[in-house]
């Protein structure tokens, strides 16, 4: 195995996402409950039963967070898609958040751009070929980003930090340094819940159990990676270039259950995503051969949004894994996954 599994949260990544979910603390849980209801979870009941600590969690940094404009222009947007760039670009070079000294202004610009047009949205807009290394003045970056789908605030924060990427990013640092002790303290507000959660993580790892979490080992069979666990997003699995982040509460989910433990949910949750005839002719898609998410797109007639909503359903299924290749994420069909259904299907009707 090429992970390197850690059993302490990474205090950045925390801090980094308390900053945003506590500045829209009234609305986590209404989002959460509606995100939940798309997978065909009754998310009220799982919220109440499962995301407690996660709720107390925020609340008690909120305690204690030191909030000013720059942490409301980074943290200000009601859409998280500004937030997540934000995420990607600290994930992806870990080094700025320790050394921001460091950073140097073309290096800091470029990494932006890339994680911009790693955005499937913008993958399909832009013209090809297009040379990164050549954006630099702020003729370049407006004429970049005019190229965009984002609404014109989104494109104005891109252009500010584009525009003066060092100064940006030396202000995100000393604005995560700064709420660093909240973190602490909302850390330990929540100790004797997220212990218990951690310890059931290692023990999920020990005894290689949870199917979601092993298929980070899959991806990463030939490449190294750290493993965080993570409260802030309790439900995701995010994976980045050379680490990646495990929801606490991801093993609660239908997909980590079977039908003979006598649940039906994870059935259901499979019967509900087959039924929707955009998702029926995904699998198809898959059952040719692996691809990515644009190319599926493409062949569908779907927008990029459509297909992430499409592929992370099918994805908390179980009836999707994915593989990486040339530095893409492919997603394929999980063959083994299907027959299970069939079977379970089977004993169930039969």
């Amino acid at each position: 195995m090429n992970l390197s599994i850690q059993s302490e949260l990474d205090p950045v990544f925390e801090t980094l996402g308390l900053l945003y979910y506590s500045r829209h603390a009234d609305k986590v849980k209404d989002i959460g409950i509606a995100e939940l209801n798309k997978f065909g979870v009754d998310g009220e009941t799982f919220y109440n039963k499962h995301l407690k600590p996660f709720d107390k969690y925020i609340r008690a940094f909120l305690k204690h967070r030191e909030w000013n404009e720059q942490a409301e222009f980074f943290f200000g947007d009601d859409t998280d898609q500004f937030f997540h760039m934000l995420v990607t670009v600290v994930c992806e070079n870990p080094k700025w958040m320790t050394e921001p000294e460091s950073i140097r202004e073309k290096e800091a610009r470029l990494e932006i751009l890339k994680v911009i047009t790693n955005d499937e949205g913008v993958h399909a807009a832009l013209p090809e070929p297009l040379r990164l290394e050549g954006i630099h003045t702020l003729d370049e970056i407006i004429s970049f980003l005019n190229n965009t789908p984002f609404d014109e605030k989104l494109k104005w924060k891109l252009m500010t930090l584009l525009n003066y990427p060092v100064e940006r990013i030396q202000t995100l640092t000393a604005l995560v340094n700064r709420n660093l002790a909240a973190f602490k303290h909302a850390r330990l507000e929540i100790q004797k819940p997220l212990d218990k959660l951690i310890q059931k993580y290692s023990q999920s790892v020990q005894i290689q159990e949870g199917g979601v979490f092993f298929k980070f080992v899959d991806v990463f069979e030939y490449q190294k990676a750290v493993v965080y666990p993570t409260l802030i997003m309790p439900l995701s699995e995010i994976m980045y270039s050379e680490r990646c982040y495990y929801g606490l509460l991801v093993d609660a989910l239908p997909i980590q259950k079977s039908t003979n433990d006598g649940s039906q949910e994870l059935l259901l949750l499979r019967l509900k995503a087959i039924g929707d005839n955009s998702k029926l002719h995904v699998l198809a898609s898959l059952k040719v051969s692996p691809k990515y998410n644009l190319e599926i797109a493409e062949q569908l007639g779907l927008t990029a949004a459509t297909m992430s909503h499409h592929m992370n359903v099918l994805l908390a299924c179980g009836l999707v894994s994915i593989e990486k290749k040339n530095g893409k994420v492919y997603y394929r069909l999980d063959q083994g996954e299907i027959r299970n259904f069939l079977d379970d299907l089977e004993e169930f009707l039969l």
